[in-house]
């Protein structure tokens, strides 16, 4: 459609996004983002799609039901594709830190 498109992946690592998590992500929900995305753009809902699903080969520690028994679990990335995944935090942080030259890179970007 000629559109710009940006590329995230979930699971590759942790990201200053992280809120101090591993940033690792784990198959089974992978495999429910992936699915979902899918159903909800086919209902028509605009939504972030998943454009691929990979396993990691390593294993990702996780409490599946808050239990305190934390398993380990196939990993996987996923790798979401959107128009923008441009966010309100994404200014409050150059605005707070009182980089205007970053503030203005990101408003020249989102309003290209």
């Amino acid at each position: 459609d000629g559109g710009r498109y940006e590329l995230q992946l979930k699971g590759a690592g942790p990201t200053p996004y992280s809120r101090g998590a591993d940033g690792r992500a784990v198959l089974r929900s992978s495999i429910r983002e992936f699915l979902c995305s899918e159903a909800m753009h086919h209902l028509g809902v605009p939504t972030t799609r998943a454009l691929s699903l990979v396993t990691t080969g390593d294993a990702v520690v996780r409490d599946m039901f808050y239990d305190g028994r934390p398993q380990r679990e196939p990993g996987a990335i996923v790798c979401r594709v959107a128009p923008s995944f441009i966010r309100f935090g994404n200014f409050e942080l150059p605005s707070a830190r009182g980089d205007l030259a970053l503030l203005r890179q990101w408003v020249d970007f989102t309003i290209a």
